[in-house]
């Protein structure tokens, strides 16, 4: 088995974990009826304040027809809004509805009590060491690759 074989195997082995710990799997997220895709993009729009599609497909890596289909769900549900943008008329820039703003605070709330309630028994120690192998995570995965 070589090295690559068992980080493999060790990925797949915390994904796994962390899938199900965290219940990403739940059919509705967060007992919520948002599925996480659905969650992440209307943060993500959140954070933009304003942005274009593309840069949510570019962030998440997500399929662009696929985000289109949810981003016209979000509107017919009072989430979203899309508008024409003044320097480029074939542009159209998408933002939450302050009902898409309530909701998306509301998800995130939902998201941190979660995640309290796994760390809440952690002491500082435990806390400190897992910041630091999180951050050493993304510091790792997250690099440019030529």
């Amino acid at each position: 088995m070589s090295i690559y074989d068992k980080l493999i195997n060790e990925i797949r082995k915390f994904n796994r974990f962390y899938t199900v710990n965290m219940g990403f799997l739940d059919s509705s997220y967060l007992d919520s009826n948002y599925s996480i895709a659905e969650t992440r993009i209307l943060f993500e729009i959140k954070v933009h304040g304003t942005c274009i599609q593309s840069d949510i497909v570019k962030t998440l890596h997500i399929d662009k027809s696929y985000l289109s289909r949810l981003v016209q769900r979000f509107c017919k549900k009072g989430l979203v809004e899309k508008i024409k943008s003044n320097d480029d008329k074939r542009m159209t820039k998408i933002t939450l509805t302050e009902r898409g703003i309530e909701e998306t605070e509301r998800l995130i709330a939902l998201t941190n009590k979660q995640i309290e309630s796994q760390i809440k028994e952690l002491d500082f120690d435990e806390c400190d060491k897992l910041c630091n192998a999180l951050n050493t995570i993304i510091s790792i995965l997250g690099k440019e690759r030529c």
